[in-house]
C-alpha cells in the first residue's frame, strides 16, 4: 500500500500539515479493555476541570484549524476536528469509552494532547491511500457537501474521512476483532515535529503494551509526503 499527501493539501490547505502514521499488527484488542477505559476515564476528568465548552475553539492546540487556510486568503472557516467531537461529549458528561482497547487508548491520547486521531482496519483498506483536498464545489456524493480547501482521504473505493475524521467512514472502522490497524495522528503548528513523532511513540508504546501488538511508525509531511508500506 502506498499512503500518500497530494502536493494541493500544502497548497492548499497548509504548509505546516504533519501527519504521523502507525501500522499496528498482531493486535489482541480484546485484552486490558478495563485498564485502557480507566486511562481514558482519568483523562476525561481532566478534561472536565481544565475546559469549558466556550474554551474550546480558542484552545492554542485546535485554534489553528480555524486558521488552517486563512493565509490563501479568502475567509477562514473552523475546522471541527475529532478531537473537538472528543472534547465536547466528556464536557456534556458523557464518556467516550469503547469497548474495545484501542479505541480507549487513541481516545485517551487525543484528549490527552488536544490532536486529532483516527483508526482504520487496515485490512479494510483497499488499494492506495491518499489524503486531498476539495478542489471546486458542485462534485457528487460526500465532496459536494464540503466547501473547496477542505482536507479528506480515500482509497480505491471511496471517502474514508473528512474534515480530520470529524466524519469517517464505517466501512473501515476497528472491531475487537481487528488485528491490524492503521492509525494516523494530524498536527498543525504549535505542535512541532518532534512534539508530534513523541506522541506518536507514546500512542504505539501503549499499544504495543496493551494490546501484545507489533507497531511501524513513520511521519509524512511537506518535505517527504508519500511511502510504501
Amino acid at each position: 500500500m502506498k499512503i500518500s499527501i497530494k502536493p494541493e493539501v500544502f497548497e492548499k490547505f497548509n504548509k505546516n500539515l504533519k501527519i504521523a502514521f502507525i501500522k499496528v499488527e498482531q493486535v489482541d484488542n480484546q485484552i486490558k479493555v478495563a485498564e485502557a477505559r480507566h486511562l481514558l476515564q482519568e483523562v476525561e476528568k481532566l478534561v472536565r476541570l481544565n475546559f469549558h465548552k466556550k474554551q474550546i475553539k480558542d484552545n492554542s492546540f485546535i485554534e489553528p484549524w480555524a486558521l488552517a487556510q486563512l493565509e490563501f486568503g479568502g475567509k477562514a472557516h473552523h475546522y471541527h476536528t475529532s478531537v473537538e467531537r472528543l472534547l465536547k461529549t466528556v464536557l456534556s458528561g458523557k464518556t467516550v469509552a469503547k469497548t474495545d482497547t484501542i479505541d480507549n487508548i487513541l481516545h485517551y491520547i487525543a484528549l490527552k494532547y488536544v490532536v486529532p486521531v483516527s483508526v482504520d482496519d487496515f485490512h479494510k483498506i483497499e488499494g492506495d491511500l491518499t489524503f486531498d483536498v476539495v478542489k471546486s464545489a458542485g462534485k457528487k456524493g460526500l465532496l459536494k457537501s464540503l466547501k473547496r480547501g477542505e482536507l479528506y482521504y480515500h482509497d480505491a473505493k471511496g471517502i474514508l474521512g473528512t474534515q480530520v475524521d470529524y466524519w469517517k467512514n464505517k466501512r473501515t472502522e476497528v472491531s475487537r476483532d481487528s488485528d491490524a490497524n492503521l492509525i494516523h495522528l494530524t498536527a498543525l503548528p504549535p505542535v512541532t515535529t518532534s512534539d508530534l513523532k513523541k506522541i506518536a511513540q507514546e500512542s504505539a508504546s501503549m499499544i504495543e503494551a496493551f494490546c501484545s501488538a507489533k507497531t511501524q511508525l513513520f511521519i509524512l509531511s511537506r518535505r517527504e509526503r508519500s511511502i510504501k508500506i
